[in-house]
């Protein structure tokens, strides 16, 4: 297993040095806090602070950088098209010891979760290559990273395998295949059934390929925060290896002894009602429903993602991602934009602090854990209903952007309207959620003013009206509970609204649930059995989705 730079990412392969130490030497000897916020006392000795120093050269003084690290003017913010320039001084990788711990280990599963991760890879990347301080945001935010696939030919075409791996065919093979050995590795032909299988001969016979083979350490998915898949449920390797997948790394790697689990979450891709799922009739639909219902099992959390309105987000939702029409299929290069994003102010959710001794990034305000998104909402669910029957709470995307220079109740309300009907993420009803998590950020001269309206609760109200998601029509005793959390973030120009809406109705979900029911109901295929064995799951999960079906 090739053995990785964790400051700038790179193979041992590409080092211009015989190990690691001769590495930070050559490349990060002048970067100082960065070899000590990664490494941590590691490579103390190298700056002359330990007296057991091996008998080495370190760097001399001569090749730190004391001066400003410059770099060229920063690009677009988040998802922005015309952000303001990085501050001097500072770069990338003056990275505080005090860094926060790292928030998501993701790992990309089948050909669309390689191709989102190998988005999110790129985007860090422009962003370091070009100097800018939100790059920490990533360099913070990442603890790894790995990608999984049945397909070696989809592997091979990936940023990962090609630029930061440099990995041969051979090296795919025993790194990122699932089911090795176990078939042609040319993927699943939309079968999830088959999909589940090789990822269960993975570890057959007490097998641990997250130990012995596959590119991702033990000890860094446990250091994450959180961890995340990337995925989609409409073939046959996202959809069935990933869950089992899932179930692996709780009982292979992640600790057992903790009072609380670690969370576990899952970007999924779902089918949209147009495009490749037409085209291969009732397959994707099914795969949808089953998909989702077996991922919802094995994570805490579902963020689910529709190409239809990733499509139409794109037009406004426009980060830079160098080199992502070059390993990104062309009709996904676009779609993939506005997701990325959405991954990254996520991101700095849990990041309240990244300031360098210049202070010339500062993300400051208030934040919250993985765990906030989606913890609350397990507490409406039915007491009766076990711990292990009980579905993953469904986090509904949405990003907005406001481009006003004008804040006010009614330019708070567009941003709003930006967000919440405009640029979903997914097929989502927002009158029906169980309430919601939010998260306003923009630079500080316009936060100053956003945060007036957050503090006297206008915002949360404009959030709960009847246009959004209308909190005073509720059943039940149970409150529509909607948090509003807010971030400077001094690189911007404009003010952006990040959402999750809890557990709603998704129509396009519902026509494949209906699909899948008339094909389980009269079916006598061998797809209509295998819908009958996991049927319990689904109807576990559909029968969560709405406020009707909140206590």
């Amino acid at each position: 297993m090739s053995e990785q730079c964790q400051i700038c990412f790179a193979s041992a392969a590409q080092w211009e040095a015989d190990s690691l130490e001769d590495h930070i030497v050559n490349a990060h000897g002048g970067d100082e806090p960065s070899v000590r916020a990664i490494y941590g006392d590691e490579f103390a000795y190298l700056f002359g602070d330990a007296d057991d120093a091996p008998e080495a050269d370190g760097p001399d003084d001569s090749g730190r950088n004391g001066g400003d690290s410059g770099g060229p003017p920063a690009g677009n913010g988040i998802g922005d098209t015309g952000g303001a320039g990085a501050a001097a001084g500072g770069g990338a990788g003056a990275v505080d010891d005090e860094m926060y711990g790292r928030k998501w280990f993701l790992v990309g599963v089948g050909g669309a979760g390689n191709n989102i991760v190998d988005a999110v890879l790129m985007r860090r990347d422009t962003l370091s290559r070009n100097h800018e301080d939100r790059a920490r945001i990533w360099e913070g935010g990442l603890a790894g990273y790995g990608l999984l696939n049945t397909n070696i030919a989809e592997l091979e075409q990936t940023y990962y395998a090609k630029e930061l791996k440099q990995y041969s065919r051979n090296d795919l093979l025993s790194n990122s295949i699932i089911g090795f050995g176990k078939h042609g590795y040319s993927g699943m032909g939309y079968r999830w059934s088959n999909g589940a299988k090789v990822a269960e001969a993975d570890f057959a016979d007490g097998a641990n390929p997250f130990r012995d083979r596959w590119d991702m350490t033990q000890q860094d998915i446990r250091d994450a925060q959180a961890i995340m898949m990337v995925h989609s449920v409409t073939k046959g390797t996202g959809c069935g290896a990933t869950p089992v997948i899932t179930d692996k790394i709780r009982e292979h790697v992640l600790e057992d002894d903790l009072v609380i689990d670690k969370a576990i979450l899952s970007s999924v891709v779902i089918p949209s009602e147009g495009g490749k799922q037409s085209e291969v009739g009732g397959r994707a639909k099914t795969n949808g429903v089953v998909g989702l219902a077996r991922i919802s099992r094995a994570a805490d959390a579902l963020i689910p993602f529709n190409n239809d309105h990733l499509r139409l987000a794109s037009k406004d939702i426009t980060p830079r991602i160098d080199n992502l029409d070059r390993y990104n299929p062309p009709e996904y290069v676009d779609l993939n934009k506005p997701l990325v994003a959405f991954l990254e102010a996520f991101t700095m959710s849990s990041t309240p602090q990244l300031t360098d001794q210049d202070a010339t990034m500062t993300i400051r305000g208030s934040v919250f854990d993985v765990a906030d998104s989606f913890r609350l909402v397990e507490d409406k669910y039915p007491h009766d209903m076990d711990a292990d029957e009980r579905p993953a709470v469904v986090l509904a995307p949405a990003l907005g952007r406001l481009r006003s220079n004008d804040i006010n109740e009614s330019s708070l309300e567009l941003l709003a309207r930006n967000t919440i009907l405009q640029n979903r993420l997914a097929d989502f009803d927002p009158s029906t959620a169980w309430g919601g998590n939010f998260m306003v950020y923009g630079p500080e001269e316009k936060m100053e003013e956003v945060s007036a309206y957050v503090t006297d609760g206008t915002l949360q109200s404009i959030l709960n009206g009847e246009e959004f998601l209308d909190s005073a029509n509720t059943a039940g005793v149970e409150t529509v509970d909607v948090q509003v959390n807010q971030l400077v973030i001094p690189y911007l120009d404009d003010v952006f609204m990040w959402g999750t809406l809890w557990n709603p109705r998704m129509p396009s979900l519902e026509s494949m649930y209906d699909h899948a029911k008339r094909l389980k109901d009269e079916g006598q295929t061998s797809q209509a059995e295998d819908l009958r064995e996991v049927w319990g799951e689904v109807e576990s999960l559909f029968s969560c989705l709405g406020r009707d079906n909140m206590l």
